[in-house]
């Protein structure tokens, strides 16, 4: 029987076609450079992950602003727009800055895909938009394309000659205390209009924001928060921990398992309905935990038990995008593992989803790791930032953080950069069908 966990999402996506737009003037041909955008999650005021915000690696960016080289400008551009699509074959918001000069060129606005939420980085100094500007607006809104303006300062305000469909605050324009202040004025004055937040410093942050009004957020999920609550962790999280350990037990018979899982009435059910559940496919229904438990195995019932151990962790607003992402890191790590071959895959898995595991608990790492029984390179990889396994997490991080510079040197033993960014759209899709299947 292949694994349940890979079953999951079926086949391919479709890819939808975007609308064509009609060239304006004649271009020349732009090749697309092979170094891809970078997605950083967008959580949404209901705590899940609405979409992701795509960029350029920072230096690229800086020294594309310093060179007079449209052309080369517009080609990774393009990269980034297509770096997008995914998102958006998953019905996610995709969010990008783009400069306003770049979406003159036919050879750019034709690679908009439908759907995607564009800044416009000329938008956001006030000043009169000229006619092609607001042709090419209109034109993109036509699309199906959602245009934004970024507000830099709390006295900047976009030109009024057009509505924006959404404002984008980033901490680097402001410092927190003004950023808080320029949200809860934003959403007093324009209530019905989207404010996204971006490059906050932690979970802490993107929940505050939140709080005062924003409509979308992003940051370092990875950040610890200033001082942990040193909260108990909960009954039903202590059961499944236990479980967990007496499934990572070699020498305790499944049978002893079994007998454990028949005294939680909700387990067993969930357990049922996983093992019945098309991803498996098994040919009759399975009506006995005994029966679920052979069919499934060892690792399986490791990986449903980890998996139900982060729904389980609840408290904080962004618990649901918090889950998401740790499930995206697993199945990641997952990837780069079988990528490799050198790593154990279910182990790096494990690795990956208990990355988050103090944010999401808001103690200490060590403290939200005690009661589980992990392997030496599994501590040093979450603990103390090191040994073999760290490599295979700080990728998965600076992918995240939009570090690509970082994330590009630490591709090459995964086949690339481009490699490893399709993997990572891989990993998303998987863990958003898991994450709803919860």
């Amino acid at each position: 029987m292949k694994n349940w966990f890979k079953r999951m999402l079926g086949g391919a996506p479709v890819t939808p076609a975007s609308p064509p737009m009609p060239p304006r003037h004649a271009d020349q041909q732009l090749e697309t450079p092979s170094i891809p955008g970078v997605r950083r999650p967008l959580v949404a005021t209901n705590g899940e992950v609405a979409g992701f915000e795509f960029a350029m690696a920072a230096s690229l960016a800086e020294r594309l602003r310093r060179r007079d080289d449209p052309v080369s400008h517009a080609a990774h551009v393009i990269s980034l727009l297509s770096s997008m699509r995914p998102a958006l074959e998953s019905r996610r918001i995709a969010l990008a800055s783009v400069p306003m000069s770049l979406l003159l060129r036919p050879n750019v606005v034709e690679q908009v895909p439908a759907g995607a939420w564009l800044s416009l980085e000329s938008a956001e100094d006030g000043q009169p938009l000229d006619q092609d500007q607001l042709t090419a607006i209109a034109a993109l809104r036509q699309c199906g394309v959602r245009v934004g303006s970024r507000i830099r300062d709390a006295a900047s305000a976009p030109s009024g000659q057009i509505q924006f469909d959404f404002t984008v605050l980033a901490l680097a324009d402001f410092g927190p205390e003004a950023l808080m202040t320029a949200v809860r004025t934003l959403r007093a004055a324009r209530a019905s209009v989207p404010i996204v937040v971006t490059g906050l410093a932690d979970v802490d942050a993107i929940e505050g924001v939140l709080a005062a009004g924003a409509t979308l957020a992003s940051g370092d999920f990875n950040a610890q928060v200033a001082v942990p609550r040193q909260r108990a962790l909960q009954g039903d999280v202590l059961r499944i921990i236990g479980l967990l350990n007496a499934v990572r037990d070699e020498r305790k018979p499944l049978a002893d398992l079994t007998r454990e899982l028949r005294g939680d009435v909700g387990l067993c059910y969930r357990l049922l309905r996983q093992v019945n559940s098309p991803a498996v496919g098994v040919s009759r229904p399975v009506e006995s935990i005994d029966q679920a438990v052979l069919i499934l195995g060892r690792t399986e019932v490791y990986r449903w038990l980890s998996v139900l151990l982060l729904a389980s962790v609840s408290g904080r607003r962004t618990s649901r995008a918090l889950q998401e992402v740790s499930l995206a890191r697993a199945r990641m790590l997952e990837l780069l593992a079988r990528e490799r071959g050198s790593e154990p895959p279910d182990a790096l898995f494990t690795v990956g989803l208990l990355s988050l595991l103090n944010v999401m608990l808001e103690m200490p790492m060590s403290q939200a790791l005690q009661p589980l029984r992990l392997s030496e390179p599994a501590h040093l990889a979450l603990l103390e930032r090191s040994g073999p396994w760290h490599e295979l997490l700080t990728l998965s991080e600076a992918l995240e953080r939009h570090d690509l510079e970082a994330a590009t040197a630490a591709a090459t033993g995964f086949g690339g950069i481009e490699r490893v960014s399709q993997l990572s759209d891989e990993a998303w899709r998987w863990a958003l069908a898991v994450h709803r299947s919860v």
